[in-house]
């Protein structure tokens, strides 16, 4: 049974030892108090496990991997556990301001038809903290979405989002299990489909940059934007989206340049819609190692 108004925190961990105290204590410090963490533990072997257990609290439930999983497949386990009506994401790395889940659970409150709320949020970086100011957009938006993350600027970090758990239950599917970096905008690309989005203009959350970040695995981000852009060829709708600045077609470029065994690739250049990217496509069968030399620098 879901309990009405609590809010369910998926936390995953794979050796999060250096910032998790930081995230859980910004979690109990929270001045809205129903809610849970699931703690997923991703196969650790640090301290992480310790650190989670010597908090005395039962709102922490803490289960473990027996092997190591990607994003996609933990964060499906770690939504199964959730019993609240709203979905919220800490990373381990993260963490919150203390009204957090107050301010937006007040949101829903006020509005029934609202799925999902974010905000504007600090970025911590080489031990500053810098104010990320954007553009919010409310109701449908999932344009905005799309572009913002085509962009490389997502409108808001993961870190930021509550959604209401009955719009994740509408999907055919949860998370992606073959994805690990971009599972997040996976999943926000199917709910945007239809989910009607709200903002706090507050600075809610605080999202870490830092060497161990596994978004800095740029081979990985680009196999799997290549992944999805594919997956949704058959939407007319998406691929628009997709196609601004011919974002497509340099996605699957650079997957084609990052590919080390050119012929073992699934790009072709029937997928490729602009006519100079084509050409590009072609200078790099016929001069590849000089052009990944090139893209590599």
């Amino acid at each position: 049974m879901k309990s009405d108004y609590l809010v369910s925190i998926i936390m995953t961990c794979h050796n999060g030892e250096l910032y998790l105290k930081n995230a859980i204590e910004s979690l109990l410090q929270q001045t809205y108090s129903k809610w849970e963490l699931i703690f997923y533990d991703n196969y650790s072997n640090d301290t992480s496990c310790e650190i989670i257990k010597s908090y005395n609290d039962n709102r922490i439930k803490y289960f473990k991997s027996g092997e190591l999983l990607n994003l996609g497949t933990i964060r499906k386990f770690a939504l199964e556990k959730c019993t609240g009506s709203f979905i919220s994401f800490l990373d381990v790395d993260d963490y919150w301001a203390a009204d957090k889940l107050e301010k937006q659970i007040k949101k829903f409150r006020l509005n029934k038809s609202i799925d999902i709320v974010y905000s504007n949020y600090f970025i911590i970086e080489k031990n500053q903290i810098k104010k990320i100011k954007k553009k919010l957009f409310n109701g449908y938006c999932q344009r905005e979405i799309i572009y913002s993350y085509i962009d490389g600027v997502p409108l808001t970090p993961w870190v930021t989002l509550m959604i209401r758990k009955n719009a994740i239950d509408k999907l055919e599917y949860s998370f992606d299990k073959n994805l690990h970096i971009s599972s997040d905008f996976d999943l926000i690309i199917r709910l945007s489909d239809f989910c009607n989005f709200d903002f706090v203009d507050d600075y809610l959350a605080f999202y870490r940059i830092h060497f161990f970040n596994e978004s800095k695995n740029k081979n990985v981000e680009i196999e799997e934007l290549h992944y999805i852009i594919t997956k949704y060829k058959n939407n007319n709708k998406i691929n628009l989206l997709f196609d601004k600045n011919n974002f497509a077609d340099k996605i699957f470029l650079k997957n084609f340049l990052f590919k080390k065994n050119l012929d073992s690739t699934n790009v072709n250049y029937t997928q490729i819609k602009s006519k100079f990217f084509i050409i590009f496509y072609f200078i790099i069968l016929i001069i590849p190692k000089r052009i990944l030399n090139i893209f590599y620098k």
